[in-house]
């Protein structure tokens, strides 16, 4: 599959695993099966996108414009929260609470290495829902490994910058890396936890926060039942139940279908799938329909291949 393919694919999965589990977001499970009677019949309902999309298309559109500055994206994350760039609706919508005092630190002057909070309760999703523009950044365009780590903890920095969400953020990349490199869903799952013990374990910031992760860096999670996934806000649940979903199903629709069906987060679990999923499968396995229904998708595509276009040049 060419590059450009994957790289799209994964992009718009964000956008669309977004869309797909918003109007379920907050929902227990018990209530979503009373409204859908099965995952199959999941549906893209109205195309409207949350912040999850948003941040992606910020990050993407400062890399694309003016390569790795952090204060690039740090002040396209000021334009979303504040002048309602990159949404559909014109106005920010859906913001956590790490995020929304990050960027409150920002607009007050701090700068992106300094606006993140880092307290133990300071680990959502917020910086995972929004890296994968950042991690193609670090594949296509950053050789030394430290330095690709270090930048991907850096932008997750700017919002959240507890080590696990740091590490949430490497362990990501480390797996798209390696469907980059062409691995079979196995294979890259493999090398992945190997790389991620071997990189984390000399770095006493993030080895002790490697046990937050161990259904995920045992193999545990491929076992798991649906009740035992968690899909919470949490940035470890929304991890888990990503790299679940996408190892034990087989399409991109099933995957997004199964795991919005679970409910609560169900937009950044959709987009942390979504974008994982597109990068292996590539944009041509997202339906059509469920693109056709996304609301300012020409805005998206021209952020979308503007920066593609930039990363294989």
């Amino acid at each position: 599959m060419e590059l450009q393919e994957r790289l799209k694919g994964g992009l718009w999965g964000v956008i669309v695993g977004d869309s797909l589990g918003f109007p379920l977001q907050f929902k227990d499970r018990q209530r979503v099966k009373e409204e859908i009677p099965s995952p199959e019949k999941v549906q893209m309902v109205s195309g409207l996108w949350s912040d999850d999309s948003s941040l992606t298309l910020a990050t993407a559109d400062a890399l694309a414009n003016y390569g790795p500055s952090l204060e690039k994206i740090a002040e396209n994350f000021v334009r979303w929260f504040y002048e309602g760039a990159y949404t559909p609706t014109g106005y920010a919508f859906d913001e956590g609470r790490t995020t929304t005092i990050a960027i409150e630190n920002l607009r007050a002057g701090l700068d992106p290495l300094s606006s993140g909070l880092k307290g133990d309760w300071d680990n959502g999703n917020g910086s995972l829902m929004r890296i994968l523009p950042a991690t193609y950044w670090a594949y296509f365009k950053i050789t030394d490994l430290r330095e690709k780590l270090n930048f991907i903890h850096q932008v997750s920095a700017i919002t959240h910058a507890h080590p696990r969400s740091m590490l949430g953020c490497g362990i990501y990349s480390f797996f798209i890396w390696n469907i980059l490199d062409g691995l079979p869903k196995k294979e890259a799952y493999e090398k992945t936890l190997k790389e991620v013990q071997d990189f984390y374990s000399s770095d006493e910031r993030f080895k002790k926060e490697l046990k937050h992760y161990r259904r995920i860096l045992s193999g545990e999670i491929l076992q798991l039942e649906e009740e035992n996934i968690k899909t919470s806000g949490y940035v470890v649940h929304t991890l888990e139940a990503a790299l679940w979903g996408f190892m034990k199903f087989n399409s991109f629709e099933e995957i997004l279908k199964r795991l919005v069906y679970l409910g609560d987060d169900a937009d950044t679990v959709g987009a942390v799938a979504g974008s994982i999923a597109g990068t292996y499968y590539g944009l041509k396995s997202i339906p059509q329909n469920w693109l056709e229904k996304i609301e300012r998708r020409e805005f998206i595509e021209e952020i979308i291949n503007r920066f593609v276009k930039v990363l294989l040049s």
